[in-house]
């Protein structure tokens, strides 16, 4: 089995996340995807919203895909967990399956500030999402994939929603309701 993995703060969730698992599963022509939410990211130090809001969040964008799981180890840890500790879980759990860890340019360009990114390749192929061609060069070890991205981050949202701003198109629109229901992001 050919299995995506895609791991993050999503804080919150939106169209971009949620269009990438989908580009991704297609062009991979992957079996499965598993996103693993970050308690804290290394390499992100403004995740504002705890774990129970995020998780819900996660669940509710990408209830209706039925190809995608939510893996909680990362979360379950309680403190910072590196993508080699998450890999090595992943490859206990899925020894037979071919894992195919999923990352944006932005997190390509400095990986090699990842912890142990010189044994990463060794537990799967990293993919390497390219926003429309941009100008970066990916080489093996890494895969590129092309493919059309929807342009949007959390930290916009955040902020929008800060200022009272329309984000509602940027989201599913349970995420968005929960997001006003719980009154998240507004301070």
């Amino acid at each position: 089995m050919k299995i995506g993995i895609f791991g993050g703060t999503f804080d919150p969730v939106h169209n971009g996340h949620v269009n990438a698992f989908a580009e991704s599963y297609i062009g991979l022509n992957l079996d499965k995807i598993i996103i693993i939410p970050t308690f804290i990211s290394p390499l992100k130090t403004d995740a504002r919203t705890n774990d129970t809001h995020r998780l819900k969040m996660l669940k509710t964008a990408v209830e209706d895909y039925d190809f995608v799981t939510i893996d909680t180890y990362e979360l379950d840890q309680h403190h910072v967990t590196y993508t080699f500790d998450t890999l090595t879980y992943l490859k206990e759990k899925y020894p037979e399956d071919d894992l195919y860890f999923i990352i944006g340019t932005d997190h390509f360009l400095a990986f090699d500030q990842w912890s142990r990114s010189d044994e990463l390749h060794e537990l799967a192929t990293f993919v390497v999402l390219d926003r429309d061609d941009k100008l970066y060069e990916v080489t093996a070890p890494f895969i590129k994939l092309s493919t059309n991205i929807v342009e949007v981050s959390s930290s916009l949202i955040r902020q929008r929603l800060k200022s009272n701003t329309e984000v509602r198109h940027l989201m599913h629109e349970n995420v968005y309701g929960y997001i006003k229901e719980q009154r998240l992001y507004e301070t």
